[in-house]
């Protein structure tokens, strides 16, 4: 019998740890040294812990137009854009995180370019596992000015929502994704 109870000492302490583990607060889970997820100056929701890292996928971090016909040709290019730096920030609602995600880069006219309006697609996708959680593409718009047909961008979404008990196994990925526009 005392041969037994290391055994049960040890299955006890490894199910109380378990159990806490368990919890489905999401403020104590992102932020466990805090007595509450509200900063007592602020009162406004925080998260210490885990705000997912935002990355650019392989090939989504430069996009070029074409004129009609012309892919892959120099002298057809209408315009180039490439993402040069992101960045995130995270806040607790109720049992979500909401994330702002951002990314900044340049647009330049081509060849076969000019100034004027320029939109440029950039998706914005959180996936935990083979599951897609959210997934928005969006059209930015970006003035090119007339003489130097270049401008910087700065594209924000501050709706990226999933659960805050996924927080700790997602990846989230910001870039420019040319459509079709109602497919997640």
């Amino acid at each position: 019998m005392f041969n037994s109870l290391p055994r049960i000492a040890t299955a006890l302490t490894l199910a109380a740890f378990l159990t806490a583990c368990q919890g489905t607060d999401a403020a104590k889970v992102l932020n466990p040294n805090l007595k509450s997820g509200i900063d007592e100056k602020t009162q406004s929701a925080v998260v210490q812990g885990t705000c997912p890292t935002l990355s650019l996928r392989e090939g989504t971090a430069y996009f070029t137009k074409y004129a009609k016909g012309g892919d892959g040709d120099a002298s057809k290019v209408i315009h180039q854009a490439s993402i040069s730096d992101t960045t995130r920030q995270c806040r607790i609602s109720g049992s979500d995180i909401v994330m702002t995600v951002q990314a900044s880069g340049r647009v330049v006219a081509g060849p076969a370019g000019g100034p004027g309006t320029v939109e440029l697609p950039l998706r914005v996708v959180v996936r935990s596992n083979e599951a897609t959680l959210y997934s928005n593409l969006q059209k930015t718009t970006v003035d090119l000015p007339s003489g130097d047909p270049t401008a910087q961008f700065l594209f924000t979404n501050d709706a990226v929502t999933f659960p805050a008990s996924q927080a700790g196994n997602v990846k989230v990925w910001v870039g420019f994704d040319p459509g079709p526009y109602d497919t997640p």
